[in-house]
């Protein structure tokens, strides 16, 4: 399987976990932000495990397993910043659209981020 594939199954399943629990905490009316970081955590937690035992297997270019995570974590940082505006632009400030709708949205932007930053500078 191509790692691009691998990557977007594995994505498909953690995006499942994250949607979820964001669209919850949205009918709960949760503030979107902590809403989008919550549900983004509990899915980074479940890819970063699954990514680097099927998806990413030839290894990390980084010499330890807690620097392979730091940069994983420092790359979800900006994945989660995209959704986080993607929601905010297109539910609050340009348009009024449904919040989990923006948050699709997010998250297809966010898959290409994530996917090329670990490519790049994480994985080989």
């Amino acid at each position: 399987m191509s790692q691009v594939r691998g990557f977007l199954l594995l994505g498909a399943l953690t995006t499942l976990i994250d949607y979820a629990l964001y669209a919850l905490l949205i009918l709960w009316d949760v503030d979107y932000v902590a809403a989008v970081v919550l549900g983004y955590s509990a899915g980074l937690w479940a890819n970063y495990a699954l990514g680097r035992r099927y998806v990413f297997r030839a290894g990390s270019k980084l010499e330890s397993s807690r620097k392979e995570f730091v940069a994983v974590a420092v790359i979800a940082v900006g994945g989660v910043l995209i959704n986080i505006l993607a929601v905010k632009l297109l539910s609050h400030d340009l348009f009024t659209f449904d919040p989990l709708f923006s948050r699709i949205i997010g998250i297809g932007a966010g898959f290409v981020w994530n996917y090329g930053m670990r490519k790049r500078y994480v994985y080989h």
